[in-house]
């Protein structure tokens, strides 16, 4: 399936190796939906599963008017398609079969569909972000799971099928009209939780089990909750997003004065640049917040909209969800958006009873302490949504991981436990234990405990706490097992006394209680249980090995950030291990920790040039991360390197500061700047750069090399002198936006950790030069006789001129001009910046005015896109990445005091035009170098194609000041550069 993803979309993929298990082999996969005469309803297709024992809605689309006959299973029913074409028929009461059947649609008329190899059994849907997307196939704890029914089942139905909407994600309003497909058979691209979920269940209830996966990667909760979820809402916070809803639908008038005033904000910010532009300035930065939930296509309501709303109202008997990474920092807000999203689902299935199980937040982070932060209470609030009727939780508190963890079946199971119970009259344990009271005796805490009959014990994933690279021949299911001497292992237990200070505590078990003390706390008032997470660690279970649910109390009351009365847990633990690597700090230093307050080339060792003046410069912003308290404060720079010191007054509009070093003689003799960012004398950053010292700084830039290709250059001897480097370690060489003080994505530096681990490894450094760094480096060295610094930046990708240009200098040759009026139309000083932001009112208008209109009249997405479009202040550029590498590469670096610039020509700069249009752009990237570098007098040296190599290669004429020329015959050929660099 391929998605259009939208600019406004902001997506984040994460791909995970996984171990490779060899599986049977499975079923063929699913060719693509085939087209049917008859227009139904999104999940009827060949091979699906309905629903047994329940009305079962069969609909579609007709003409007007027309009768339309359903037949199945012996029944036969009809219906008439409305004014709108729609058309909903009705089975009922139907029995489980595993033998295939055919449901047949016609039409009065002629027309006439049969779907075929259909099962009867149990229909769930499942629903949430990547962890419930994820497959089989990636995912190796399952694939047991599917390799033993896919042999099981040889030469027989698939009993498990799996239906996925392949047309749509997600849309700003409910569409209905999409395209999907059952898959049957093939395990591999089944949900891994989904399909351990329906395991169990064809286990236990030997009939058909179809899934309907409604899920996508690296969405919040508030994306699957229909807006009718938030519309019935009580609460102040789903309101508020109701009021967003209501923003979009342009029948309110919520939506007709919202965007009224968007607009006037934008066209008064226009009118007033235009005087500013007419007065000889320049226009004023342009921007207004977009009203509604339109923060991007995973906003409330648009994964609902598009992956869920088609399949409504398909005959389930309930629903699954595994979500939460991309909601663990809203803490307690958890709570109204389960019940929002329970709600939601139950009105437009016109089901009030129908039964959602959730999971609990799993474990990414390895803690044992206390804590009361947003993770920790989004889990607090999940516990807390059991007060929904039908409704129940399973806990994974027990699994560890990243984003992605493996152990997928125990969770899927432990879903399947709840349904067991309610759905089916299974006698089977579903609830974990779970915190009822406590009371103090003296010094010690006894806490009473629900759903812990037949008493409680100490248990442990060994697997999940091995981790899968130590443990590969482990089945990956993480079952939970009981450990001798659990008690004296677990480590899970805290108390509090009156000081409010947290200690490490033993404990006993009694039954369905236990019994908890700490010589550190005489009077205890206060017990935490896990509340900071456990995952890879023994904790307890009751006697279906299902995990306790944490908590934290304080005086018989639940602790939370707004009723405890100290801005944080204070904890003593002097059971740490003194080697431990020390916990994160918090506070200020913590929260200012990524503020880029140096530029790139500003770390240790690195090289500045030499007799000439250096600018140090760097940034107070922390890219959303002031607060409003510190805007107001007393914020200061404080700068010093040698004898020189000074003090820059910083305001939050402060977009970057600078410092002009004096001219600073060549040496070996290292220098140590220090920076350092104050709020009301309060130092919350700093950052320090060792080793310092003066030389030749140049600056090279080289194009991409295939696998094991290596320039060709004559062998340098090192010099003597010190010879360093900086280079991109990144993975991406471009960005559609301007890089200020980083190369990399991640503005911190690399910096060692206690722990040996390097931070921020894609953070560029200074090292000893390699290979034509080094030799360029030397052979400069050996004649100056002065250390020498080489920026070194090399292109990942093919790439051409023009994407190594700045964006105001792409008007100064006709070839660029396309991508002067587009991609640098995002800049002030671009004359069709203001022009820009008139189209993107217009294309607004626009969608409200037609393209949302029609997705509301018709059910369907009016423009054919997977993913919602919605209008953007960035234009459309087509292929262009003109500036993309500049913005990388380039602009971090200036004003940069060097000793010259050599610019190193690949076959992909030539590749499309021969050459033609080489020496006008050339003439532009050496100018606008210059210019950006403030050094118009240093040389510039770069290779020109021989015509060999390019047939129509124009020359640079119009390079300004100091430039020479070095023609290729080779591409790989820079034996003569490095000669070049000291004549």
């Amino acid at each position: 399936m391929k998605h259009i993803i939208t600019r406004a979309a902001t997506a984040a993929v994460l791909i995970c190796t996984t171990l490779t298990i060899q599986a049977a082999a499975p079923k063929p996969a699913a060719e693509g939906p085939r087209t049917l005469s008859i227009e139904l309803g999104t999940p009827f297709r060949d091979h699906a599963v309905l629903q047994r024992g329940m009305a079962v809605p069969v609909w579609g689309w007709s003409k007007p008017g027309t009768k339309v006959t359903v037949e199945f299973a012996g029944q036969k029913t009809s219906a008439t398609a409305g004014k709108d074409g729609k058309w909903m028929a009705q089975l009922k009461d139907l029995k489980a079969s595993f033998k295939p059947a055919e449901l047949v649609i016609s039409e009065q008329g002629g027309k006439k569909e049969t779907l075929t190899d259909i099962l009867v059994g149990e229909v769930w849907m499942a629903s949430g972000q990547s962890n419930m997307q994820w497959k089989i196939g990636k995912c190796y704890s399952v694939k047991p799971l599917a390799n033993e029914l896919t042999a099981e089942t040889e030469g027989k139905v698939a009993p498990i099928r799996e239906f996925t909407v392949t047309s749509v994600t997600a849309q700003l309003f409910p569409i209905k009209k999409a395209t999907g497909s059952w898959n049957n058979g093939n395990y591999n691209d089944y949900s891994a939780i989904a399909f351990a979920f329906a395991h169990k269940l064809y286990k236990e209830l030997n009939v058909p089990i179809g899934i309907l996966n409604c899920s996508w990667s690296s969405t919040q909760i508030e994306a699957w909750v229909p807006r009718e979820g938030w519309a019935t809402a009580k609460d102040d916070y789903s309101k508020a997003i109701h009021q967003k809803c209501r923003i979009t639908d342009p029948s309110t008038p919520e939506h007709k004065k919202a965007w009224a005033a968007f607009y006037k904000s934008l066209e008064d910010q226009i009118a007033k640049s235009e005087v500013l532009i007419k007065n000889g300035g320049k226009a004023k930065k342009i921007s207004a917040d977009i009203p509604g939930n339109m923060k991007g296509n995973r906003d409330a309501s648009w994964l609902f909209n598009g992956r869920m709303s088609p399949v409504v109202p398909y005959a389930i008997r309930g629903a699954i969800w595994n979500q939460g990474w991309h909601n663990r920092n809203q803490g307690l807000s958890y709570y109204n958006n389960l019940h929002s999203l329970t709600r939601g689902w139950r009105i437009v299935w016109d089901k009030p009873e129908l039964p959602v199980y959730f999971h609990q937040f799993y474990c990414p982070d390895k803690t044992d302490k206390p804590s009361i932060n947003t993770t920790s209470e989004m889990r607090l609030g999940t516990t807390m949504a059991r007060d929904i009727p039908n409704t129940g939780m399973a806990s994974q508190i027990d699994i560890g991981g990243a984003i992605h963890y493996n152990a997928k079946t125990v969770p899927g199971r432990r879903l399947a436990l709840h349904a067991l119970k309610n759905q089916y009259g299974k006698k089977v344990v579903a609830d974990g234990p779970m915190f009822n009271s406590y009371k103090i005796e003296g010094d010690k805490v006894v806490v009473t405990f629900d759903s812990a009959d037949g008493g409680l014990v100490v248990g442990d994933t060994e697997y999940n706490r091995a981790g899968s690279k130590k443990n590969k021949d482990a089945t990956g299911f993480a079952d939970p097992k009981a450990i001798e001497n659990g008690v004296d292992k677990m480590k899970l237990f805290w108390l509090a006394g009156e000081d409010r200070v947290w200690h490490r505590a033993t404990f006993k078990i009694n039954g369905n209680q236990v019994v908890v003390q700490s010589d550190a706390v005489k009077k205890p008032r206060g017990i935490s249980y896990g509340s900071g997470g456990i995952g890879f660690q023994p904790c307890l279970y009751n006697k279906a090995m299902l995990p306790m649910t944490p908590f934290i109390q304080f005086d018989n009351k639940m602790v939370t950030t707004k009723t405890w009365p100290d801005k944080e847990l204070k904890i003593v633990d002097k059971d740490a291990d003194p080697n431990a690597a020390k916990p994160t700090p918090k506070g200020k230093v913590y929260d200012f920790r990524k503020m880029p307050l140096l530029s790139t080339q500003f770390r240790d060792n690195a090289v500045l040039q030499a007799d000439k003046p250096v600018t140090i410069w760097g940034s107070t912003r922390n890219f959303g991360e002031w607060q409003a308290e510190d805007e107001e404060g007393d914020c200061k720079v404080h700068f010093e390197f040698g004898d020189i010191k000074k003090t820059i007054a910083v305001t939050p509009e402060m977009d970057e500061w600078q410092v002009t070093l004096p001219v600073m003689k060549a040496g070996p003799k290292p220098h140590t700047l220090k920076v350092s960012f104050t709020i009301n004398g309060e130092k919350v950053h700093e950052r320090i750069a060792k080793g310092i010292v003066f030389g030749d700084v140049w600056y090279v830039a080289a194009p991409a090399l295939g696998k094991k290709m290596e320039f060709k250059m004559p062998e340098v001897k090192p010099s003597g002198q010190i010879v360093r480097m900086m280079e991109n370690q990144s993975k991406t060489d471009v960005k559609n936006g301007p890089s200020r003080f980083s190369v990399c994505v991640s503005r911190a530096p690399r910096v060692k950790a206690a722990n040996g681990k390097w931070s921020n490894r894609y953070a560029s450094y200074w090292k000893d030069a390699t290979g034509i760094a080094a030799a360029i480096g030397n052979q400069i060295s050996a004649k100056s006789g002065r250390p020498v610094g080489i920026i070194f930046m090399q292109n990942k990708k093919d790439s051409l001129l023009k994407n190594w240009i700045s964006a105001d200098f792409l008007k100064e040759t006709p070839s660029l001009m396309p991508d002067y009026k587009t991609v640098g139309s995002v800049y002030r000083d671009n004359p069709y910046y203001l022009a820009n932001f008139k189209r993107y009112i217009a294309e607004w208008k626009t969608l409200w005015s037609d393209n949302v209109p029609a997705m509301i009249k018709t059910k369907a997405v009016p423009d054919g896109s997977s993913w919602g479009k919605i209008p953007s202040p960035k234009p459309l550029v087509g292929d262009s990445r003109a500036t993309w590498t500049y913005n990388v590469f380039v602009h971090s670096f200036g004003p940069l005091a060097h000793s010259g610039v050599i610019f190193l020509s690949g076959e992909s700069l030539v590749k499309a035009d021969q050459g033609a249009n080489f020496g006008p752009e050339m003439s532009v990237l050496a100018n606008s170098w210059k210019t950006k570098f403030g050094a118009a007098d240093v040389p510039f040296i770069y290779t020109v194609p021989a015509k060999s190599l390019a047939p129509k290669i124009t020359q640079p004429k119009a390079i300004k000041g100091n430039s020479k020329a070095v023609e290729l015959n080779d591409w790989l050929d820079v034996s003569d550069v490095i000669k070049t660099v000291t004549q």
